[in-house]
């Protein structure tokens, strides 16, 4: 099954290259970690205070909507700058074999954007589908509701087969949708496949992780910071095993 073969292809990318993926991931993401604790001590905004009534309430009090909005806006950019700086970095250097030369990989500005900016048209195909798919339930009851499950699911496929934008913007080759799509062509079986195994490998971790914060939360914790940072990157390759293989046509080994 091919959707199997890209996930274990994936996988191997990462266990294949540990060194380059630290060299590449922990410094961006320890100076991501640095910036949103330096946002917090000036803003007194963190993540956990949204789902604290009393500290929501401070926030308003003290500085108005501006209090909240703002903080949450620059706490977005830096997560958002820093994971797209180690997607880019990865995908460049799984295509264009441009090995990281020490611990702080290159920041491409320009191609950092031009991800961004594909990955945003992505999402706004998508929800612009689930907003039509969501109006036709309302209208055609019964019958709509079928259609916004068939739209959800058919959303997964047409994430996969445009998914090859985004390498292509990361290694300065761009794609348009319609190419995409093209390349794509009769890759909708595997990516059905592959879902289901992702989904599946998630939950798996999901529940060893969980073991090991009972056994140990230490331990655990270390583990768990282990295991999103190799999935992110198992994902991310995922996208440039995608590339590779429709858009190159790499075979997958």
């Amino acid at each position: 099954m091919k959707g199997w073969s890209i996930f274990a292809h994936s996988v191997g990318m990462v266990t294949r290259n540990l060194s380059e993926a630290l060299k590449i991931a922990v410094v961006p993401v320890l100076i991501g970690f640095a910036a949103i604790v330096v946002l917090t001590m000036m803003t007194g905004f963190s993540f956990g205070s949204m789902s604290d009534p009393e500290a929501m309430e401070k926030l308003m009090r003290d500085g108005g909507m501006g209090g909240m909005f703002f903080p949450f806006i620059l706490f977005v950019i830096v997560l958002v700058t820093i994971e797209l700086w180690i997607f880019v970095s990865w995908h460049r250097f799984i295509l264009l074999e441009e090995y990281p030369t020490g611990w702080i990989p290159e920041f491409r500005f320009d191609r950092i954007m031009a991800y961004f900016g594909r990955g945003f048209l992505i999402g706004a195909i998508m929800v612009a589908m689930w907003i039509i798919a969501g109006l036709a339930a309302a209208i055609l009851g019964p019958l709509g509701v079928v259609a916004l499950v068939g739209a959800v699911f058919f959303s997964f496929i047409l994430l996969y087969r445009l998914v090859a934008i985004l390498p292509a913007a990361a290694i300065g080759k761009p794609l348009t949708v319609g190419q995409a799509w093209e390349a794509t062509k009769g890759s909708s079986g595997t990516i059905i496949v592959l879902v289901i195994v992702i989904i599946v490998a998630q939950f798996l971790l999901q529940v060893v992780t969980g073991l090991s914060m009972v056994v140990f939360p230490p331990l655990g914790i270390l583990f768990q910071v282990f295991v999103t940072l190799v999935m992110s990157l198992v994902n991310v390759s995922i996208l440039t095993t995608f590339y590779g293989h429709y858009v190159e046509g790499r075979e997958i080994g």
